[in-house]
């Protein structure tokens, strides 16, 4: 009975206006985010140059012709699709401009702990106390349906013959399950570990936070994209994913994602800026949020700690 008392209160407590417009920023931020950077992964092969005759291949009615799905690889004097590999830089910069670009455009509009576009950024503020769990639980909710509302969106867009760049983010041939595991692990890890340093306060780059963000996840794509596909981000993995209904190796991209988000969260808040010196006082302080009267709770989504 008392158990099911607080999730009452707790409804109550998060079940507001401005609670709703945070998750609205989650659903639209992910969806924008996404639909950026993995519209950057998709190849075109290069036209050739267009000589001006109404007859030549290049035509309208005949590129229609050609990039139909009776004839997917078109245009053969072009570049083979079997040959474009995603360059990293480009594919990197793409995703790090993206969720800078976002992160500064929404992240003002939300009540206090801006707009985390990752569930593995969202699983280590819940376990770092930033955020409280049950707003943590439809955070996550949010960003991965807006994950799969941009997969779905691009991929009614992209033709047939190019969808197949959207499955970029598996591991790769030569590389074991282990072996991609411990990459996706370490990129998450220095990705949440700037975000974590980044949003202190008193941080030296606290206004730089975006920027500083957006080169982890350049660095990230630099690092993992042979590997794994670079995928740092479990929506990023799981719109894909659903949307092609391939889920080889998928836990890599789940269980790795969150070990390396955790790791983070233990060494910011237990060695580079302690906040704990026994696992009770973190007990304790998780304990407070569960609410015990409804006069009585916070105002404020996030409650930031330095």
């Amino acid at each position: 009975m008392q158990v099911l008392c607080s999730l009452v209160l707790v409804l109550k407590n998060i079940w507001t206006l401005s609670f709703l417009w945070d998750l609205l920023c989650q659903f639209a931020g992910t969806a924008i985010f996404l639909f950026a950077s993995l519209a950057s992964v998709v190849l075109w092969p290069q036209l050739p140059a267009w000589d001006g005759n109404l007859s030549s291949p290049t035509s309208d009615h005949h590129l229609h012709a050609l990039s139909s799905e009776s004839d997917p690889f078109f245009l053969s004097d072009a570049q083979s699709l079997s040959e474009c590999h995603p360059d990293p830089l480009h594919v990197g910069l793409a995703f790090g401009a993206s969720v800078a670009l976002v992160t500064v455009c929404l992240g003002p509009a939300t009540s206090g702990g801006g707009v985390h576009l990752n569930p593995a950024v969202t699983l280590a503020l819940a376990a770092g106390l930033r955020v409280s769990p049950w707003r943590a639980v439809l955070y996550v909710g949010a960003q991965l349906l807006g994950a799969l509302c941009a997969c779905a969106l691009l991929m009614g867009m992209v033709p047939a013959p190019l969808r197949r760049y959207l499955e970029l983010n598996e591991v790769a041939l030569g590389v074991h399950p282990c072996q991609a595991f411990t990459v996706e692990t370490a990129i998450t890890f220095q990705l949440v570990v700037c975000v974590l340093t980044t949003s202190r306060p008193k941080s030296a780059f606290h206004l730089l936070g975006p920027v500083v963000v957006g080169l982890s996840v350049i660095l990230g794509n630099l690092v993992a994209i042979w590997y794994t596909g670079c995928g740092m981000n479990p929506a990023r993995s799981f719109g894909p994913a659903v949307v092609t209904l391939k889920l080889n190796d998928h836990w890599v991209y789940c269980v790795g994602l969150f070990v390396g988000a955790l790791l983070a969260g233990l060494l910011h808040d237990l060695v580079l800026f302690p906040r704990w010196g026994l696992p009770g006082d973190w007990l304790a302080e998780f304990k407070e949020l569960f609410p015990k009267d409804p006069l009585k709770q916070p105002t404020t989504l996030e409650h930031t700690v330095e």
